[in-house]
């Protein structure tokens, strides 16, 4: 009877044991959440983890999802959701900051072995990132880390620096590369700050690199207005006057970038030099 009585105990103990560390998968609010994925696994609310591996995940676990709880707009709680031949809820974490279900994608960093979660906002190359530890043991996620990221502005900001330094063709590929310009730059604007740039590299260079920066400028409106011939376009004063090119440089800054244009293509033996007079002619009211 004791040796009975023992083994019962015993158990009876590992029972208990068993309901502890199950508790994070079994209780009735992780129960609801997996009522939810089961409604919402193909939609927008719930991201899948790429490339996750499934080694380190519970058995019969092969992937994890992430589903959004709440409005997302200032911040959410994500359900953990692992599944496979098992279906299993691991709690909850928090990602604190804006989160866009459109364009949010999670990966598995292998490198340092942290979760990563991105959601970038509309119209925009800004994102929100976190990044996350999976604990095996816990069957948890943690939360490390987050920072916002802004791929078009750091290459907006880099376009800006090598325009300091004169290099024009270096500068239009960093804005070719953005995306969402419309949302960082004007266009008018950014072609005059390019052409100033150009025009002021060029007056300080020999013949030949003075008409690559030339060149350079005219592949950057290329880029930016897809229009490589904007700034010898004009009909009049007044046409110059009406177009947003106005608000950025003015009518005789633009008439003295052209001279001197007019005056490197003469030297170089291009007869062209005189649509650069011509225009600068037009803005200078010599029409």
């Amino acid at each position: 009877m004791i040796c009975s009585f023992r083994m019962s105990a015993s158990g009876f103990f590992l029972v208990i044991v068993s309901l502890f560390f199950s508790l994070s998968a079994c209780s009735d609010d992780f129960n609801m959440y997996l009522e939810e994925w089961e409604i919402k696994c193909s939609g927008q609310e719930v991201i899948s983890i790429q490339v996750f591996p499934s080694e380190i995940l519970p058995a019969g676990i092969y992937r994890l999802d992430l589903m959004i709880l709440d409005d997302p707009s200032n911040g959410t709680e994500l359900a953990v959701i692992g599944h496979g031949q098992d279906t299993l809820c691991f709690g909850t974490v928090t990602f604190n900051m804006f989160l866009n279900p459109a364009k949010t994608f999670a990966y598995f960093r292998s490198e340092d072995n942290l979760i990563i979660v991105s959601s970038e906002y509309p119209n925009s190359a800004a994102r929100n990132n976190a990044s996350y530890e999976w604990k095996a043991d816990e069957r948890s996620l943690i939360p490390v880390e987050s920072w916002a990221s802004d791929w078009s502005a750091d290459l907006l900001a880099s376009a800006d620096s090598l325009l300091e330094i004169g290099e024009i063709r270096q500068a239009a590929d960093s804005i070719d590369m953005m995306v969402y310009g419309w949302t960082y730059f004007d266009n008018s604007e950014l072609s005059c700050r390019f052409l100033r740039a150009a025009h002021a590299a060029s007056m300080d260079a020999d013949k030949e690199e003075a008409l690559e920066y030339y060149d350079a400028a005219v592949y950057a409106f290329g880029i930016i207005l897809y229009d490589d011939t904007w700034f010898i376009s004009f009909d009049s004063l007044e046409d110059f006057m009406r177009s947003d090119f106005a608000e950025y440089i003015e009518a005789e800054e633009l008439a003295d970038i052209l001279h001197d244009y007019a005056g490197l293509f003469r030297d170089n033996g291009f007869a062209v030099e005189a649509i650069f007079d011509s225009t600068a002619d037009i803005l200078e009211g010599k029409e």
